[in-house]
């Protein structure tokens, strides 16, 4: 009996509770795996979108620098041209200055940038060129009348100068072109790489889940997914760098520069020609180039919005002194249109503003209102309101119909009994608005009109009274 009891009260023995510490331990394993192969995703996802943010912070801008660079060259080899075969007028004088300065723009923001291949054309060197070339043709103008050959001289030496300028420009572009390419692959490569980390980490946790049981296989089945998501995330991230690289660089290159040449050879052909026909037509052609350009600069600007953040130069602002000459350049655009504009502005207060921005969206709401209201007058106010500033414009035109407002600052949306256009103004003040940290809506009642309320805070002012609703 004694043996007996000694049998029954015995320990059970060690392999008995054996499964128990494996199902333990596949858990536990499984855990840790599961961890690993997150933070490998993690990790291999940072280091793709480090690849991405770095091209598109230089590569893709030098490329874009340089091709805007290209452009501003050809407008002042452009006007350079119009002052050597035409007389130099103030008029033409002013513009070619105009034109200069822009050129002068571009380089300053390439040597913002930075040019990383010593070999490669530096932004001062190009600005050396680009003063010389100022320094001496701008003195020369005025002999254009008492030593014509000299001034001749002046402009052929210049006209090298330039050439010299867009070949360098050319360069860099050429430059930009490579290194995003070389990005592009760098990012495939590393996308490749991450699916063969991935899947090699997979492939051992199927390994260790065949041997501890259906709960190991279940927790495998659950990383195999995760790796899966993991893979497609860091694919798709590389094929919308790739579509944003393409779509900035094709647009660049297969619209912007021949529309510059196409305006300025029927500018200078306006210029030469005497033929009434022949200038009607050449003014068609002007007036066209003009209306695409400004459609391709507005789908570079939202492209450049979504790729690298909305391009503002922010700085702090009296509100009046923006908000005033805002107004004198509405007053101006709807005198254009056709239209009037009644101005009530009582701001107070400073804001951190890009002032051309700011004012680039409310001149679209400027010309929405003329476009939809012709002939009536259109009401511009602002004022601080709740320690934000408060712009409304307004119209008498049609009004929105209900079912269209959610959409209008939609890209490309066009509402039923639109006027032809691009679709793009709107959502162009949206996103600029929204750079700023504000908000725009639109409040209308078809028939009565439309008013479009901009919303932007405000530092250190003072609330007006809240108008009265009618």
């Amino acid at each position: 009996m004694t043996s007996d009891r000694g049998i029954e009260d015995a320990p059970a023995p060690v392999l008995e509770r054996r499964p128990w510490r494996g199902v333990l331990l596949a858990i536990v394993g499984l855990l840790a795996g599961m961890a690993l192969i997150g933070g490998v995703g993690i990790a291999i996802n940072r280091g793709i979108t480090g690849l991405v943010d770095e091209a598109l912070a230089y590569d893709v801008e030098l490329e874009d620098n340089a091709d805007d660079l290209r452009v501003s060259v050809l407008d002042v080899r452009h006007y350079h041209r119009d002052l050597l075969f035409n007389d130099p007028t103030e008029a033409r004088v002013g513009e070619w200055q105009e034109r200069y300065a822009a050129m002068l723009s571009e380089i300053r923001e390439l040597g913002q940038l930075g040019v990383r291949d010593p070999a490669a054309p530096q932004p001062e060197d190009l600005l050396r060129i680009a003063e010389r070339y100022y320094e001496d043709f701008r003195p020369a103008i005025l002999l254009f009348e008492s030593n014509p050959r000299r001034f001749e001289a002046a402009s052929l030496e210049g006209l090298e100068r330039i050439d010299e300028l867009s070949a360098a420009a050319m360069e860099l572009d050429k430059l930009g072109e490579e290194l995003a390419a070389a990005a592009l692959r760098d990012i495939e490569e590393a996308s490749g790489n991450a699916s063969l980390v991935l899947l090699t980490v997979l492939a051992g946790l199927v390994a260790i889940g065949a041997l501890l049981g259906l709960v190991v296989l279940r927790l495998v089945e659950d990383t195999r997914r995760l790796a899966i998501r993991e893979r497609a995330a860091a694919t798709a991230l590389a094929e919308v760098s790739k579509a944003k690289t393409e779509f900035i660089a094709d647009v660049s290159h297969e619209l912007r520069t021949p529309l510059t040449v196409v305006r300025g050879n029927a500018e200078v052909g306006l210029a030469v020609s005497d033929d009434p026909e022949h200038g009607e037509i050449l003014r068609e052609i002007v007036d066209e180039a003009s209306r695409m350009t400004r459609m391709v600069e507005d789908l570079l600007f939202l492209a450049r919005s979504d790729s690298t953040g909305v391009p503002l130069q922010l700085a702090e602002h009296d509100v009046a002194g923006w908000l005033n000459e805002a107004a004198a350049r509405a007053v101006a655009l709807a005198r254009d249109r056709g239209a009037e504009v009644v101005t009530t502005l009582e701001p107070v207060g400073r804001a951190r503003l890009d002032p051309e921005r700011m004012s680039q969206a409310v001149l679209i709401l400027i010309d929405n209102a003329a476009k939809y209201a012709p002939g009536s007058p259109i009401g511009l106010s602002g004022r601080a309101e709740d320690g934000q500033l408060v712009v409304r414009v307004t119209d008498r035109g049609p009004g929105i119909a209900p079912d269209e407002l959610p959409r209008i600052f939609d890209r490309y949306h066009r509402a039923t009994g639109s006027l032809p256009g691009s679709g793009l103004g709107l959502a162009i003040a949206r996103t600029i608005v929204q750079g700023h940290g504000g908000t725009i809506e639109a409040d209308s009642r078809p028939g009565e009109g439309t008013t479009m309320i901009i919303r932007l805070p405000l530092h250190g002012a003072a609330d007006a009274p809240a108008p009265g609703r009618g």
